[in-house]
């Protein structure tokens, strides 16, 4: 690389250096204007050294694990991670990674250093889920800064292991809450057709759905009731203030079958928004998708170049419910009847275990529940229930019994 140079132009000073060549020819980098020799020394210099790094402002050598972070943030995360993962990452960012880690070179970034770092977070009384995830979050950054970067030969997070956290029976018994046929027929009661917690209820209960994919479902286009089949493409979710349309949580858009009972429940809902739309008239509010998945509402008699769609769970009126909206049927069910285990999710959980307390094949729960991993749907939405238990000790007695009682009369000793 050749060496900077400098020379006065008229009243003004050029900087230039020999770039790679490129098909054997030389390269010269130059640029000129500056008022002073010593201007014009000062920027060459920066450029060169940013041309030496392919383009980078600093060495990686000499890069700390904050300006890498933003590195990492700017170039990767807000490219090509989802909204609220920005905003997820931007937080442990901010307030758990930097405080801790930032002030260190991140060449010198060693297993020991994060194993500390996790640990203190443990003794600060985190939840081994919330360890997991910070964990993850710097894991990620770090992959980054081995490959495409390589600014350092190996990840140092594959050798931290998060430390073991004690969960309080509460916390327990609140994660694997399932909903029994008595609490949930106590909350249908509750919340019968024509509330509009209805079909939320029911949608979690019957087919499984995360509480986002249940809102972001379109009675128009999602269900098919000649093959008795729901589409599940979107999740409603907030960002930025806006309700907007994306891609289910890992992608996971499938079809899935539904039953009887919950099929004729969104026929009714569909004549009965039809015959709400006709009474309010120019009064009902319309649903429309725009082409950035934002959902926009106007009244009838507004017109919008946009198309129209029927979510699942609105006011007799039409105005959107949202996932924000199911907040308050959950303090009632704590508070009224009295159930402070039930939150939105334990609707997907019971879903799962009940197929898997029936004999669904793991495999066919997986694809239902729109899981990354059979070890996601096994540890987590399939719990060891009480009917389990008890179908465990029958199938271990039907199938020892017989061949015992077999064996026992073909080597019983013969009476002479």
């Amino acid at each position: 690389m050749g060496e900077l140079r400098t020379r006065k132009r008229g009243k003004t000073w050029e900087w230039s250096f020999e770039g790679a060549r490129v098909a054997g020819k030389r390269q010269p980098i130059s640029k000129g204007g500056y008022r002073t020799k010593g201007e014009a020394i000062a920027v060459g210099t920066q450029a060169k050294a940013e041309y030496e790094n392919a383009g980078r402002i600093f060495r990686p050598s000499e890069l700390s694990v904050s300006d890498f972070l933003d590195y990492w943030y700017q170039n990767h995360v807000l490219r090509n991670l989802s909204y609220n993962t920005q905003v997820d990452y931007d937080y442990k960012i901010r307030l758990h990674i930097k405080p801790s880690l930032g002030k260190y070179r991140l060449s010198s970034l060693e297993p020991d250093i994060i194993q500390k770092w996790i640990d203190q977070k443990k003794d600060n009384g985190y939840s081994k889920n919330m360890l997991k995830n910070i964990l993850s979050c710097l894991q990620s950054a770090l992959n980054y800064a081995v490959l495409p970067c390589k600014y350092i030969k190996s990840n140092p997070c594959i050798y931290v292991r998060i430390p073991k956290v004690p969960v309080s029976e509460a916390a327990r018994a609140h994660t694997e809450y399932i909903c029994n046929p008595k609490d949930y027929a106590a909350i249908i009661k509750r919340f019968p057709e024509g509330s509009i917690f209805y079909l939320p209820i029911i949608t979690g209960y019957h087919c499984g759905t995360r509480l986002g994919e249940t809102y972001g479902i379109d009675l128009a286009k999602d269900v098919d009731f000649k093959t008795h089949t729901l589409h599940i493409r979107h999740q409603l979710k907030k960002e930025n203030g806006c309700w907007v349309y994306r891609p289910p949580k890992y992608d996971s858009v499938r079809s899935i079958k539904i039953d009887p009972v919950f099929e004729n429940a969104l026929k009714n809902e569909i004549h009965t928004r039809k015959a709400n739309k006709l009474r309010y008239g120019q009064y009902f509010t319309k649903i429309y998708l725009l082409p950035d998945g934002r959902l926009e509402q106007a009244l009838a008699d507004v017109s919008m170049p946009y198309p129209e769609i029927m979510p699942l769970s609105v006011r007799e009126n039409g105005q959107l419910l949202t996932p924000d909206s199911f907040k308050y049927c959950a303090r009632v069910v704590h508070q009224e009847l009295d159930n402070p285990l039930f939150h939105s999710h334990c609707l997907r959980h019971t879903h799962g275990t009940i197929l898997a307390e029936n004999g669904a094949q793991p495999k066919a729960v997986m694809e239902r529940l729109g899981h990354r991993d059979i070890k996601t749907t096994l540890e987590r939405y399939i719990f060891n229930t009480e009917k389990m238990q008890d179908d465990t000790v029958r199938l271990f007695m039907i199938s020892t019994q017989t061949p015992l009682a077999g064996r026992n009369r073909e080597t019983s000793p013969i009476k002479e």
